[in-house]
């Protein structure tokens, strides 16, 4: 290029700067009309300012926004709407309802300038929400028995419902979504609980539901940290990415309650969407903090904690955790390499806005990155959030005016392989605290990947910290029945029936151990009881009919497996134990159609 072209090109490079700076000067001097203000609004706003949702007034048209404009311009600038926590540049995230300074600046003039409306034809069309099930119908639909009464002032409330899952086995759920049927309910977070814990706490008094934040014993499902708040769009199915319901699973939704200012009757529902089949991209939550609290009146304290994961992982939502005392929430990342990598920053935290955050973009972690929180507290009266004047002592616990600190990521190993490492990575750090849900949960993984003499002492240790495991009391015989320590598993399944008596599964299982032992009277007893507590179950009635047989009642042997018969009609098993009763009993043309049966359906299954 020759210096004339060089210099030609410099020109031309000036002057169209020169253009595009004069073009945002024209932009800035020119007074903002609603058509610049309105997309903002229909945004960041009217997801919740809209008929039916939690804003206390809609911001839809030039008449809502105009009317309400130095009420908003205030809110805006003061940093308390839209409610938006997370430090910008510290994390990126989906649906962000974050103003940048250019839209703050511009409702800022528009303001100062008398809001003027401007050509009509410039504004965008007010935003339309689908009506209903915005992801369409659910194939499962599940309200809150009775409604639940909210009055029109008071103190914020945390209650949780149980809801036992529809469905009669196993199913996937792909995609959930959720109705709060009133303006009361603030959030709410859906968890899971396989043990029955979360009954047994709801039938301790006459009301619906039980009260707390942390409701102990459930479980977020299978790596899913599952949150509505006002505003928040459901999200799509992701093929491959499910969690798991079925006959035994109760969903247990916490509802946040905060008072609207008018007395509200609502009943909340939950719609589940399920998928084919089981999760070919598994995930998992993994929680920082939870450190013992302990915080004197007029103290500040600071809660941190650090883990390394063992696995390269896709870091996919974030969740942080903390009562009224909290004032910062610092999440981040330390590479291998030593980069920092920031994953969520809250400078003024609160509780009325905690949320769940998911990344725009899941953020690669590599084996050997440092995962590390750090929360700061405040229990003085210069914190404008302490519900106690004066301050008080506070220390850990469920309850609202306790504490609590933590963080729980949603992670995904880049490798389907590597899914046991991370997992057994989870349960050995939560064990630490001797938490009982996470020893049982390493003794299942353990007993899964062959390590039952491992899996045994994490199943002990559950039981001693919590005798009132049921799950873990039934696991713990189940591992030492295939140990051959048949004395010790009747303990076991006799102390988890101590607990949940009507279990078809633990009678089953007690059964078998006492027949193993040479006991066949008890035997017969408990196999009974398995029947009596689930007449569906094909296996029970099978094993009763095995035990009968034993003792020589080919009668009862062949009435019990033909009902097993009847209730798996495509398990080989019931087939050939019907076949050999009815060879015992000498009726061998039946037998061998039996028998033909059986080996047919294990054909099938080759």
């Amino acid at each position: 290029m020759s210096r004339i072209q060089r210099r030609a090109l410099a020109v031309s490079v000036l002057l169209l700067a020169a253009l595009c700076i004069g073009a945002w000067f024209a932009r800035r001097a020119r007074t903002p009309t609603f058509a610049d203000v309105a997309p903002m609004v229909f945004r960041a706003c009217a997801p919740c300012h809209r008929p039916g949702e939690a804003g206390p007034f809609p911001l839809l048209t030039y008449a809502d926004v105009a009317g309400r404009r130095r009420q908003i311009l205030r809110v805006v600038e003061r940093g308390i709407m839209p409610p938006w926590k997370p430090v910008a540049g510290y994390g990126h995230f989906r649906d962000e309802r974050r103003l940048t300074a250019l839209e703050r600046s511009t409702l800022r003039r528009w303001v100062d300038a008398g809001a003027p409306e401007g050509p009509r034809d410039r504004v965008p069309p007010s935003p339309v929400w689908p009506s209903g099930w915005r992801l369409g119908p659910p194939d499962v639909v599940l309200t809150l028995p009775q409604a639940v009464e909210v009055p029109a002032e008071g103190p914020d409330v945390y209650r949780n419902y149980v809801l036992p899952a529809p469905v009669p086995g196993l199913r996937y759920v792909g995609a959930w979504e959720f109705h709060p049927g009133g303006r009361a309910v603030h959030h709410a977070i859906l968890n899971v609980d396989r043990r029955g814990w979360a009954r047994r706490r709801d039938a301790e008094d006459a009301e619906p539901g039980f009260p707390g934040m942390g409701a102990e014993g459930t479980q977020s499902p299978d790596g899913f940290y599952l949150v509505w708040a006002p505003g928040r769009n459901p999200a799509r199915a992701v093929p491959g990415e499910v969690w798991r319901v079925d006959a035994r699973t109760d969903l247990v939704l916490q509802l946040h309650l905060h008072p609207s200012g008018r007395a509200e009757s609502i009943r909340p529902s939950v719609g589940l969407y399920f998928a084919p089949g089981p999760a070919t991209r598994p995930r998992m939550t993994f929680r920082l903090g939870d450190v013992p609290i302990d915080i004197a009146p007029g103290d500040h304290w600071t809660m941190t904690d650090t883990a390394t994961l063992p696995v390269d992982v896709l870091a996919q939502g974030i969740f942080p955790h903390a009562h009224y005392l909290a004032r910062r929430a610092h999440v981040w990342a330390t590479l291998p390499g030593g980069r920092i990598e920031w994953l969520l920053r809250i400078d003024d935290w609160d509780l009325a806005w905690q949320d769940a955050y998911t990344f725009a973009e899941p953020v690669a972690l590599p084996r050997g990155t440092v995962l590390s929180m750090r929360f700061d507290y405040d229990n003085s009266s210069a914190n404008p959030r302490n519900p106690s004047s004066p301050p008080r002592r506070v220390r850990s616990g469920e309850g609202s005016l306790d504490e609590m600190g933590n963080v729980t990521l949603e992670l995904a190993p880049q490798r389907r392989e590597d899914q046991d490492a991370l997992t057994e990575f989870k349960f050995r750090r939560a064990a630490l605290a001797d938490d009982p849900v996470a020893e049982f949960n390493l003794g299942n993984l353990l007993a899964r990947t062959h390590r039952a003499p491992e899996a045994l002492a994490h199943y002990r240790h559950a039981v001693a910290v919590d005798p009132s495991f049921d799950a873990a009391w039934f696991n713990l015989g189940v591992a030492l029945q295939g140990l051959h320590d048949d004395e010790a598993a009747v303990r076991a399944f006799e102390a988890a029936l101590r607990i949940v008596p009507t279990d078809a599964r633990t009678h089953l299982d007690l059964g078998a151990s006492l027949r193993s032992l040479g006991r066949p009277v008890e035997a017969l007893r408990e196999l009974r009881a398995a029947v009596a507590c689930d007449a569906t179950s094909g296996l029970a009635h099978a094993a009763l009919a095995q035990a009968l047989a034993d003792g020589g009642d080919l009668a009862g042997s062949e009435a019990e497996f033909r009902a097993a018969v009847a209730r798996a009609p495509d398990d080989p098993r019931m087939h050939r134990g019907l076949g050999t009763t009815l060879q015992l009993a000498h009726r061998d043309d039946e037998s061998r159609a039996e028998i033909a049966r059986a080996e047919a359906l294990e054909a099938q299954r080759r």
